[in-house]
């Protein structure tokens, strides 16, 4: 009997070993399954704020989206354009250089996105290698980056201060036609200036000779 209680005893410490076992692999499990569903849980939330920042970021820049045309000669040119922090009032060319006008009617800190063509403005440098546009602001130098560059267009986004009125963006050429009656007028001004020069110095010298 004394044999039989003992084995009986070894037999119950084995089981509640067991059962310790058990439920110590059971709770680990259990905090294991815990962990992976919170770290799911907090993906899940980061990831879900990063989407509906992107999300509100898209929209506060494509509610913007516009186009403007900018008239250069008897032609007219589609600009695209993102604007935040004020809007877009008008685009012009100055006729004696490559430089873009952007008129700004600004609210708050803002940025421009604009599209450029490259059959309207673009900046090159020697060997036909894409060269960087330069920017002001209201006179002043501006920091601008292009986000965005293909074989038709150059994308630039400038951001601006409140207040701002007026962006410069200055290339190395603009439309052909536009380009040319710059050129053809400036050469006019320059043979009249010759053509003027030459008579105060031709006229005397027959004068002289007579």
């Amino acid at each position: 009997m004394t044999e039989r209680r003992q084995l009986d005893e070894i037999k119950g410490k084995k089981c509640n070993a067991t059962k310790a076992v058990a439920i110590v692999l059971s709770v680990i499990e259990l905090a294991a399954i815990s962990a992976t569903i919170i770290s799911f849980q907090l993906a899940y939330a980061q990831n879900t704020i990063g989407a509906n920042k992107e999300l509100n970021n898209q929209t506060s820049v494509t509610a913007s989206n516009a186009s403007i045309n900018l008239k250069l000669g008897n032609k007219a040119y589609p600009i695209k354009y993102q604007i935040t922090g004020g809007k877009l009032a008008g685009i012009s060319a100055e006729k004696d250089n490559t430089t873009l006008l952007v008129n700004v009617s600004s609210t708050s800190n803002g940025k421009l996105i604009i599209e450029l063509p490259r059959n309207v403005v673009d900046s090159k440098k020697q060997g036909n290698v894409d060269d960087n546009f330069a920017v002001f602001e209201d006179g002043q130098y501006a920091v601008d980056d292009e986000i965005r560059t293909n074989a038709q267009s150059r994308t630039l986004m400038v951001g601006f201060d409140n207040g701002t009125s007026v962006i410069e963006i200055t290339g190395t050429h603009i439309v052909p036609e536009f380009a040319t009656v710059a050129v053809a007028v400036f050469a006019i001004a320059t043979i009249g200036i010759i053509v003027a020069s030459s008579k105060y110095i031709v006229l005397p010298v027959l004068f002289k000779i007579k």
